[in-house]
């Protein structure tokens, strides 16, 4: 009998055949044993390493690429998707890059970046990086030791345009409400609830590459948050596209297209990435009206119409110039090359003040102390480094980093600690929600919400991404006890409904 609220399930005769292999199974516990990273990657990672092995910064190309080795290895397993892994690669590139620069300028990372404790900067960020990740790895794998990987019968059940409508309700609704509660202690539940919009388009693009049909509802999800995320102030534009990747890498050993896939969109989030660099400042002004602060004051038509001038006004010779701009964007080690020069030289170690200030932070909610003061990243960085930032007053926030921020508190080696516990609490926190969810599906869209709305950056202040962890992870844990499973029924069909006998039915 058909299910009443049908979507189109999928025929598992008409998938493709690496789809179609070990579908209801599942990865096999050899699978277990190795990487979903094929040698060949590892191998074309470690020769373009080699001229910066070979060169000025021998020492931290070894490092990072040890460290980038490693990571895949602690962090992923057949058949997951791995945000996790995601989150800490993004900190190690953006650790990294700047050695990558120094390299292409022909000098080490001490003399382009003016000083040594930079290359100190670097290194420990590479280190703290790692030491985060083997925090979170040890802490999910604690919490939730066998729910990682779906059955793939639960992801040819799901029904896409139940998915879509969730991700479009959500999404339209984000802008919104938070402007209507900008300043409220309510905006910290509601906001949280907004961003599961994230999870369903993780779960349609998984649907979408694992079944190869219903394109048009991928195609159409991605071209509409690109094209939202450059009509916003932040340049939102990339989480789609990341979203898109993890969805790719997921099937890594079933689909032989998959890493092609994965190249072709880390060049378009470059491609774009670029361009939004390059209009960045100017864009910001237009959209602010005159302004100051991280605000849109300008109608969507005209915001429209800028982006398609600065498109049309776009040269080549100054999209390629903006490329040291971008990288100089992504790297982050500056702030805390300062603090290594200014601490304790210039100002003494704080002695935890700051991982207090976090935890404080944490326990009073907006919504419980609504006087609560605002936490500006510029700051922290204007007392620690010696050197003058913008602050928010000016639309932007400027923050030293959570490892700069460790190194404030502790200094070395006890700056790691802290930094490996907040590990274990991200490592937690995700592997909770994959713990508490009615299957792991369910549980990594909502792992992946958390991960991506908390911002785990390497620039990012230990007091917002705290704050961010612990309310997020709290709201979804209180909507998976309550709403999980009549969730999972309402975004699917029963697995046992969908059988090899039954035929693709096009939506009616």
């Amino acid at each position: 009998m058909n299910h009443p609220f049908r979507d189109p399930t999928v025929n598992a005769e008409s998938l493709p055949t690496e789809a179609r292999v070990g579908v209801e199974q599942g990865p096999s516990a050899a699978s277990w044993l190795r990487t979903p990273v094929p040698l060949w990657i590892y191998a074309l990672c470690w020769v373009a390493l080699l001229p910066v092995i070979l060169g000025e910064n021998p020492g931290l190309a070894i490092l990072g690429g040890v460290i980038a080795s490693l990571l895949p290895m602690i962090l992923w397993r057949h058949g997951e998707v791995p945000t996790l892994l995601w989150v800490c690669l993004w900190q190690l590139g953006q650790a990294f890059i700047p050695v990558l620069q120094a390299e292409l300028a022909g000098v080490s990372l001490g003399r382009y970046a003016g000083g040594e404790e930079f290359e100190s900067a670097a290194q420990l960020s590479l280190l703290g990086v790692f030491c985060f990740a083997g925090g979170a790895a040890l802490a999910a794998r604690w919490v939730a030791p066998a729910r990682q990987t779906p059955q793939w019968s639960e992801l040819r059940a799901l029904l896409p345009m139940r998915l879509v409508f969730v991700w479009l309700v959500l999404s339209l609704s984000l802008v919104t409400v938070s402007t209507l509660l900008q300043g409220s202690g309510i905006l910290q539940i509601v906001q949280p609830l907004l961003y599961i919009y994230l999870g369903a388009i993780l779960l349609l693009f998984q649907y979408v590459l694992f079944t190869q049909q219903q394109w048009i509802w991928a195609w159409f999800a991605l071209g509409t948050e690109i094209v939202m995320g450059f009509l916003g102030y932040f340049g939102g534009f990339k989480t789609v596209i990341f979203l898109f990747v993890l969805a790719s890498v997921t099937f890594a050993d079933r689909r032989r297209k998959v890493w092609a896939q994965v190249v072709a969109m880390l060049l378009l989030a470059v491609g774009l990435g670029n361009f939004w660099q390059a209009i960045k400042s100017d864009y910001r002004r237009f959209v602010g009206g005159g302004e100051e602060g991280q605000v849109v004051n300008v109608s969507l038509s005209e915001r429209l119409g800028y982006l398609q001038n600065a498109l049309d006004a776009m040269s080549w010779e100054t999209y390629r110039e903006t490329m040291d701009s971008t990288l100089e964007r992504i790297g982050y080690i500056t702030y805390f090359g300062h603090c290594l020069r200014n601490v304790p030289a210039g100002v003494p170690h704080s002695d935890g003040r700051l991982w207090r200030e976090a935890v404080a932070h944490v326990f009073m909610p907006r919504i419980l102390f609504p006087n609560k003061q605002e936490f500006n990243d510029s700051d922290r960085t204007n007392e620690f480094t010696g050197v003058s930032v913008a602050d928010v007053t000016q639309g932007t926030s400027i923050g030293i980093g959570y490892v700069g921020e460790s190194y404030v508190d502790f200094g070395v080696p006890g700056m790691f600690v802290p930094i490996f516990m907040f590990g274990v609490a991200v490592g937690a926190g995700y592997g909770l929600l994959v713990r508490l969810a009615p299957n792991p599906l369910i549980g990594a869209a909502f792992g992946t919400a958390m991960l991506m709305r908390s911002g785990f950056l390497l620039e990012s202040s230990n007091a917002k991404m705290l704050g961010g962890l612990v309310i997020t992870v709290g709201v979804y844990v209180v909507v998976l006890k309550l709403f999980g499973k009549p969730l999972m029924r309402w975004i699917s069909v029963s697995p046992a409904l969908v059988t090899t006998s039954e035929t693709h039915r096009p939506l009616r």
